[in-house]
This record gives C-alpha cells, sequence and structure tokens, in this order.
C-alpha cells in the first residue's frame, strides 16, 4: 500500500520529473521557435536534455541507487521507447488533429511520465536491478 516511502519516491519523482519536464519543453520549444527546426527534431533534443536530468535525479533522489550498467540499460530502453510513444503522440496530435505543436508537447510531456514513473519504480530501480 502507500508508506512513507513510497510518498516520498512519488514526491522525488515529482519534483525531478517536473524540472525534467521543464528542460524538454523549454528545450523543444526553443529549438522550434527560435532555430526554427522540426518539432520532431526538436522534441527528440529536448527529451535527451530531459533524460539526462532524469537519471541524474532518479538514481539520487528518486530511489537513491548508484547507476549501475544493468540500471543505465535499463533506463535507456525506457528512455527509447518513451521517446518513441512521445514522438507518436506528437505525430498523430500534429498531424491527425492539426493542434498547435505547443499544446501538442504539453500533452506529451504530462502524460509520458506517468507511464515512466511506474516502468522506472517496478523494473529500472526494482531490488533486482541493483545488482551490478
Amino acid at each position: 500500500m502507500f508508506n512513507r516511502e513510497l510518498i516520498r519516491q512519488v514526491f522525488a519523482f515529482g519534483c525531478v520529473g517536473v524540472v525534467a519536464t521543464l528542460v524538454h519543453y523549454v528545450v523543444a520549444v526553443c529549438f522550434t521557435d527560435i532555430a526554427n527546426i522540426s518539432v520532431f527534431l526538436s522534441n527528440v533534443m529536448g527529451y535527451c536534455a530531459a533524460v539526462s536530468v532524469s537519471i541524474f535525479g532518479h538514481s539520487v533522489f528518486t530511489y537513491q541507487k548508484k547507476i549501475n550498467a544493468i540500471i543505465a540499460r535499463r533506463f535507456i530502453v525506457v528512455s527509447l521507447a518513451t521517446l518513441l510513444a512521445s514522438e507518436a503522440i506528437l505525430l498523430s496530435l500534429t498531424s491527425l488533429l492539426d493542434l498547435h505543436h505547443r499544446i501538442a508537447l504539453a500533452v506529451v510531456v504530462s502524460t509520458i511520465p506517468v507511464v515512466s514513473f511506474f516502468i522506472n519504480k517496478f523494473w529500472v530501480y526494482s531490488a533486482a536491478s541493483s545488482r551490478s
């Protein structure tokens, strides 16, 4: 159920997630609006910046585990999978629904982290993954 440690992890995940989300959004919007780069490529750049913030923040603050080869590999797999999901959502929202890229990016950066929490909690940073 909900214990103190789970509540702390959810709070820490949220804080790290907010910082990573802001980094993702700002980088993507800047590359799209200032550098006039495609919103899809800009989203990839924003996502890569956010992943750097995430792996450090979640390892140090959320799950308090040293990054090892297993965690790093699993984190990369999850990051790539969620990147593909974010690109699919972005493509759907901008192409099929003709939403403005800022709204579409806001949807992406507010849905993907929820999925990411559960995958990270129960697979990437699970007790079994802390072995080197």
